[in-house]
């Protein structure tokens, strides 16, 4: 077999395991999603060839809608770019397994068994963890709250994505969010951030216009 008709057993093969069940493959991106409401799952299987082996490279993320809707009239990314954007993204690597996997013809059944394995761990690791905005708020905001976990200092939609997250979470720290977001974003647009400086001219606008789509009681 071919490399693209490895890759096409894997995904048909995938298809009919039960961890993605309530999946649907989208093939312009190789990914597994599975929509909800305001929440996607979503498994994206990057591969290419390396020296005439199939290395598979997957992507585990989650999106709550509601943290990104708002801010899609401000995006400066192409309007399909803003709807696969991830609230929140791992590679296995980040979760201490296996990152990247070597398919070859020779050998694909064991391959195939070692993907579809971590698929399923790690898929299961992150979607649990991840099943509302109140795991990432527990996740992502209390550890910068307490100085366990410093904030990005490239990019810039995870600063409205915090600021949102937290304003609908938990706006009693919101303020104190705020602070350390602007104080971030500050220093990000001191060095000419390329990211960061798409919207800091605006920057007052955009939070004022979050804050009125997400009053608080």
């Amino acid at each position: 077999m071919t490399n693209k008709e490895l890759f096409l057993t894997i995904v048909e093969r995938l298809r009919a395991e039960p961890f993605l069940n309530g999946f649907k493959f989208r093939k312009r991106d190789s990914s597994f999603i599975q929509q909800k409401g305001d929440l996607r799952r979503h498994i994206e299987l990057d591969h290419w060839n390396k020296e005439g082996v199939l290395i598979v490279y997957p992507i585990y993320m989650v999106r709550f809608d509601i943290l990104l809707k708002w801010f899609e009239p401000y995006n400066v990314k192409s309007p399909q770019d803003q709807q696969d954007n991830p609230s929140i993204g791992f590679t296995g690597n980040m979760l201490g397994r296996q990152d990247k996997f070597r398919i070859t013809e020779s050998t694909f059944e064991q391959d195939y068994t070692t993907l579809r394995d971590s698929l399923s761990e790690c898929s299961d690791i992150v979607f649990s963890s991840y099943n509302s905005l109140r795991d990432m708020y527990d996740r992502v905001i209390i550890p910068i709250l307490e100085s366990k976990q410093a904030l990005p200092d490239v990019g810039a939609d995870w600063a409205f994505k915090y600021l949102t997250l937290t304003r609908i979470e938990s706006p009693e720290d919101y303020p104190a969010v705020k602070e350390l977001v602007l104080a971030q974003v500050h220093k990000m647009a001191e060095r000419y951030e390329p990211n960061i400086m798409d919207y800091f001219p605006r920057l007052d606008e955009i939070i004022s216009v979050m804050e009125q789509t997400f009053p608080t009681k």
